[in-house]
């Protein structure tokens, strides 16, 4: 006979097991969701950038923090906690204590990928100012927020919250969900803006809006986790009642770092790459820099076959969103039967010009 131990499962006096099922569920849904990421990026653009990287770094938190739910859940989370013994009991508040800490700076990560996204993809210094502040807003908050969780309770056990003295740990998540609804506000609205000044088709332009605003979901996560934290304040049998706000926080983490991938599906970067080529060049006469065709005029050459840098080059090249493939010139050469021609004449003439740009957008 098999001596192995049955797997428990979810009853009304332990819903652990639920809580690490959608755990791993999520997780093996985020791993597909960055993969998937990785893929499109070599596939349509043949590199990855730095917001990939950020992403990278939040998917490794992310295993990390549902490796340390599940070991809650196995030392007794979801279940009554007079029936926990007092190991169990410590390792429950180290564990919650160790998933905190990298929930927040998971849920940071997740969202400097989306604001380093943001940044590359707009030409506008004032987009890139707002931009660039939003990341740094959620730096420090999130900084802030860990210092906080950290040292949540005295020393030297600060991991130890039964029997200990401590923050009001339900009003600390509900400030910091507060400040994360702002956050996910701000990733919903800069891509409309941003998007306001694409010359584009109203199609691509939805594309583009409704892959940023796919975080709406995380937004209502959000508010969902706050819900059950508040249910659960000054509970006395913490054990029981978190449960949960445990499995809320797994869904916002999980979603955060899935809708940051979903602007990287091959629609949008389509889209992007068409669209945000032309965005509005009346925005140049107004200090901002824009991408698009010119009409050039006033090209002339005393010989045939001369190569001379256009203006148009020499300005873009100083700006950091460009970059030369290969080095831009102007080829003109003239009808062979003109140089024959009287050099005073002031005649028009029939001139072949040839142009050749390419530009990369980085």
């Amino acid at each position: 006979m098999s001596s192995r131990r049955p797997q428990p499962v979810d009853s009304p006096s332990n819903h652990g097991p639920i809580v690490s099922v959608v755990t791993w569920f999520l997780l093996a849904a985020t791993v597909l969701a960055v993969l998937a990421r990785f893929v499109t990026k070599l596939f349509v653009s043949k590199r990855l950038t730095s917001d990939d990287l950020l992403i990278f770094v939040a998917l490794a938190l992310s295993i990390g923090q549902g490796v340390a739910v599940t070991m809650q859940t196995s030392n007794g989370l979801g279940q009554h906690q007079a029936a926990l013994s007092a190991s169990q009991l410590d390792n429950f508040d180290k564990f919650g204590y160790a998933s905190n800490l990298l929930f927040i700076i998971n849920l940071c990560f997740a969202k400097l990928s989306v604001v380093q996204m943001l940044r590359t993809i707009t030409p506008i210094k004032l987009h890139v100012r707002i931009v660039l502040g939003t990341g740094a807003f959620v730096v420090l908050w999130s900084f802030a927020s860990e210092l906080a969780s950290a040292f949540q309770c005295k020393p030297p056990n600060t991991w130890k919250v039964t029997g200990n003295q401590c923050i009001d740990r339900a009003a600390f998540w509900n400030a910091y969900g507060a400040l994360n609804l702002i956050t996910e506000a701000a990733l919903l609205i800069l891509p409309l803006v941003i998007v306001w000044n694409i010359q584009t088709q109203r199609k691509k332009k939805a594309i583009i809006v409704s892959c940023f605003a796919s975080r709406i979901v995380v937004f209502a996560a959000v508010i969902v986790q706050l819900s059950y934290t508040s249910r659960a304040r000054r509970t006395a049998d913490a054990t029981f009642d978190t449960w949960p706000v445990v499995l809320s926080a797994q869904i916002v983490q999980s979603i955060s770092i899935i809708t940051a991938c979903v602007p990287c599906l091959k629609p949008f970067l389509e889209s992007l790459e068409s669209g945000m080529m032309r965005v509005d060049l009346r925005a140049r006469s107004h200090g901002h820099y824009g991408y698009g065709s010119h009409n050039l005029t006033n090209l002339s050459s005393k010989s045939s076959g001369k190569k001379e840098k256009s203006p148009l080059s020499s300005n873009l090249s100083h700006h950091k969103h460009f970059r030369h493939l290969p080095d831009v010139s102007t080829v003109i050469s003239a009808n062979p039967d003109e140089r024959e021609r009287d050099s005073d004449s002031q005649k028009s003439s029939a001139r072949i010009i040839k142009y050749t740009r390419t530009w990369e957008v980085t």
